[in-house]
């Protein structure tokens, strides 16, 4: 398998990467979209679960350390894995679905306002 990184990679590719993955182990009766909507809960619950005991300067790449960004790093990847899944199953373009999300999320949420961060 080559090297897949952020800069190089298209959803599409994730998308088959993960499908013929699931397809040779014979995982697409079990994989419905109530299922894997559920999963993905589930595997962002785990991921979660890495910052519930903790303020805010507690979760710096510098304090976590490298084992506990791999970790991290693990977990956001199944969100992921089960998201790209979850999309295919229902035919949904990942990809247009954020851009048009990010439209609607313009209208809400104008540059202009001054909002207070937590």
């Amino acid at each position: 398998m080559g090297k897949y990184t952020d800069q190089v990679t298209t959803v599409a590719e994730m998308k088959t990467l993960v499908q013929k993955f699931m397809e040779a182990r014979k995982w697409e009766q079990g994989h419905t979209p109530k299922n894997l909507a559920m999963s993905i809960a589930i595997e962002a619950a785990e991921l979660m679960e890495h910052f519930q005991w903790g303020d805010r300067e507690d979760f710096t790449a510098e304090k976590l350390g490298p084992e506990k960004i791999d970790e991290i790093r693990l977990e956001a990847a199944d969100v992921m894995i089960y998201m790209l899944s979850f999309c295919r199953s229902l035919g949904i373009d990942l990809a247009e679905a954020v851009q048009d999300k990010m439209e609607k999320n313009e209208i809400r949420f104008p540059a202009d306002v001054e909002r207070k961060a937590d």
